[in-house]
């Protein structure tokens, strides 16, 4: 990928949490934007062996055409790379577009919230009520055995 300092503005991030990535999306994105998180996402795939890509949709203003086919074409790279991929955050009016525009995510598990895509590569939030019930649940079964 070729770097110029006045292309700061441009980058999508691509955060490494564990073993999977997670791409925030965020207002429009520009195809020169979309051209680079491809390449920036297959190559950190590449590098630290992502097993999980999570693209968060919530925050954007409008998928196109292209941005859709962008898509779709990282999560069929990413899959080939052995990494699997959960879009999520669509609202309502674009995943209306998505299927007037007969366009096909095949290859992308969607999910409704970055909670749920969360839930789907195993981190969940416990909350301290239900450690406390499940520390009680744990003395008591140790008690009575």
């Amino acid at each position: 990928m070729i770097h110029h300092e006045d292309d700061e503005d441009d980058k999508v991030p691509v955060i490494e949490i564990w073993d999977f990535l997670l791409v925030p999306l965020q207002g429009d994105i520009t195809d020169s934007q979309a051209e680079t998180l491809r390449e920036t996402t297959l190559s950190r795939i590449q590098a630290n062996g992502s097993r999980t890509l999570i693209i968060d949709a919530s925050g954007l203003a409008l998928v196109d055409s292209h941005l859709c086919a962008l898509l779709a074409d990282l999560a069929r790279a990413a899959r080939l790379m052995g990494t699997r991929t959960l879009l999520c955050g669509l609202d309502p009016g674009v995943a209306q577009t998505l299927m007037e525009m007969d366009m096909s995510l095949n290859g992308i598990e969607c999910v409704m919230s970055l909670e749920q895509a969360f839930s789907r590569v195993g981190i969940g939030y416990l909350r301290p009520q239900q450690d406390s019930n499940r520390r009680l649940v744990q003395r008591f079964l140790a008690t009575h055995r």
